[in-house]
Parts: structure tokens; sequence; C-alpha cells
């Protein structure tokens, strides 16, 4: 979704050209739809807008408070697991902060990291995370990004850490 003061996207030329943005062609000049049509270029992604309908009837069962207060004990569980070892650096932190990790652990590279986690069936990222620059204040190769959400469990945090821990021993 992307949203906009309306007297902002008429100043905002489309990024895109296609079906129904146009208002008039011609050889000498073209004119733009009003926004947001202008902006809409091409075959609508019907599939998008089905999809995000139903996340979010989805998400409507649930009392946004607990989803909040939930993510944040895995926050915490991650945070008291970080703090019983110094071998991982944690990159960025913030008093209000959703429960997404960036790490780095100096005897194993990233790549590295996320591949053997994945063969154990924990999903991260790895790499730049599109922040090269912060990478380079922070003097790392990369990091590993772990992101948390209301449908994990303390159960798979607390197994995320175990099989870090082990992933880091085979590099020993």
């Amino acid at each position: 979704i992307v949203y906009g003061k309306h007297h902002w996207l008429e100043k905002l030329p489309p990024a895109f050209g296609g079906g129904d943005m146009i208002e008039t062609v011609s050889f000498e000049h073209s004119t733009y739809a009003q926004p947001p049509h202008k902006f809409e270029a091409g075959t609508p992604n019907i599939a998008g807008i089905i999809g995000l309908g139903a996340a979010i009837q989805y998400l409507q069962q649930f009392d946004m408070a607990d989803i909040q207060q939930h993510e944040q004990q895995l926050l915490n569980r991650a945070n008291e697991w970080l703090a019983r070892t110094d071998q991982l650096q944690l990159i960025g932190s913030s008093l209000h902060k959703v429960p997404v990790i960036s790490l780095y652990c100096e005897d194993v590279h990233p790549h590295d990291l996320s591949t053997l986690l994945d063969y154990e069936g924990i999903a991260i990222r790895a790499g730049h995370h599109c922040t090269m620059p912060l990478m380079q204040r922070f003097q790392v190769p990369a990091t590993v990004r772990v992101s948390m959400s209301f449908y994990n469990t303390l159960d798979e945090v607390d197994l995320f850490f175990e099989k870090l821990k082990q992933v880091r021993l085979q590099f020993r």
C-alpha cells in the first residue's frame, strides 16, 4: 500500500507508464490521470489486493494489544539470550522496537550462519539489508536478521539461539 497526501501526489510524476494512467496522449503532449490513477499503470495487482484483504481479515480476529504484548515477550527473550553471550554483536537498539534483530558474529560469516540455520529449518536473512553505509559505519561485512512476529513462540526463539550456538561451534 502506498499512501500520500493528494497535493503531493499531484506534483509527483508517475514511475511507470501504461494503461489507465494516461488522461490524454498526442505526439506533442500527454497528460496523466488524477491520483491515484496516474500511479496505477497496467493491470492492477489483483492477487495482491485479494491477499491484502485476506491478511486484514485474518488479523481482525486478534486483539492488537495482545499481539504487541506477545511480540514484546519474543523480543525480551531474544535480548535475554543476547545478554548471556559476548560473541554476538547486536546491531541497532531502540526503546521502542519491533521484534526484529540484526546480529553480527565475528567468527562466522552471516551467509554461512544463514545457510546452516536453513538446514535446521530456521529461516533468517543475511546480507546488507539495503543498509550498506550502515554496515560500513559498524565495520561489519553483513548481518543476520531475525524477524519474529505474533505467530512465533518463545520456544522458537530458544530453538534459534540453541541452533545458532551449535552452528557457531562448527567453526571453532
